[in-house]
């Protein structure tokens, strides 16, 4: 059984009285909306986070439960994975739904600020913390190095979209292991990533060299400003990358750990997405009372 709620489950929580509801991506309440309710708790009375299975499920979710229930404001908030900026907000009066500026919601997670306060923490009782890691000036050199090792990957996953786009039905025949978004920073490693993708898209029979393609967007990225990487490169994979680089104190923990840690010590939202909740706030309480 899934740890979010289906429509009709939900239906039912909406009824029983959540203000405004606001769906999001993640499988569990473990996911997004547990970051949501850190930032935003203070909202409790008036907005509920709800977790969905993946945007075209919160898509979904939102546009049949404004059919069930005109009467409650629903909203959803998605990442903004490969969406331009003129996708951002494309959706927001006609359904609801807003996407993050950033790729997604792990790129808000990785301020290094807050990283140097977690390091500083876990190695309190130890005479130096290793390299630089105490300090927002070396953190941000980790990060940045974690942002760059992860572009070949974004790259990657840019093309696999495109195919799957462009030509869905040969796409669908091809083998899963060749049109499927890989997830780690050494993925690729061991393959080479043009010739990959270059007969991919021979199979898929594309009037586009895929093997070029992914040179020129890998090319791009490599010039490309940091902002630019934290629109375009999955925060995902860029915090699994700097968790391989973290020091240790007493072993390795788990990432999930070191997020407690984070959040802990960095309790402000994101500037992002507290405009987005106080846009939904503002829009829900703007419209005529039911």
């Amino acid at each position: 059984m899934p740890q979010y709620p289906i429509i009709d489950d939900l239906e039912v929580q909406l009824r029983t009285g959540s203000g405004i509801a606001v769906l999001l991506e993640g499988d569990s309440y473990e996911e997004d909306p547990w970051f949501y309710n850190e930032w935003f708790g203070d909202l409790a009375r008036e907005i509920t986070f709800f977790p969905q299975d993946g945007w075209p499920q919160v898509v979904r979710a939102v546009v049949e439960l404004r059919r069930r229930c005109p009467d409650i404001p629903i909203y959803g908030i998605m990442d903004r994975d490969f969406a331009d900026d003129s996708a951002l907000n494309a959706d927001f009066a006609t359904q609801g739904i807003l996407r993050t500026p950033l790729y997604t919601l792990e790129n808000y997670l990785l301020d290094a600020v807050c990283w140097a306060a977690v390091f500083r923490f876990i190695f309190r009782r130890k005479p130096t913390i290793p390299g630089h890691w105490g300090e927002p000036e070396g953190v941000t050199a980790c990060i940045t190095d974690a942002y760059a090792a992860c572009l070949p990957l974004a790259a990657h996953n840019w093309v696999i979209k495109w195919g799957n786009d462009r030509c869905a039905v040969q796409a669908a025949q091809t083998r899963e292991q060749d049109r499927i978004y890989r997830e780690h920073s050494d993925a690729l490693r061991d393959i080479d990533p043009a010739e990959k993708l270059r007969t991919w898209g021979q199979q898929l029979g594309s009037p586009e060299d895929l093997g070029n393609m992914y040179r020129q967007r890998l090319a791009e990225l490599e010039q490309a400003d940091f902002a630019t990487w934290q629109a375009h490169v999955s925060g995902k994979y860029v915090l699994h990358a700097l968790h391989q680089t973290f020091p240790r104190a007493n072993g390795q923990f788990a990432l999930s750990h070191y997020l407690n840690l984070y959040m802990e010590r960095c309790t402000q939202a994101p500037p992002d997405l507290t405009h987005i909740i106080d846009r939904i706030i503002n829009h829900a309480h703007a419209q005529p009372a039911g």
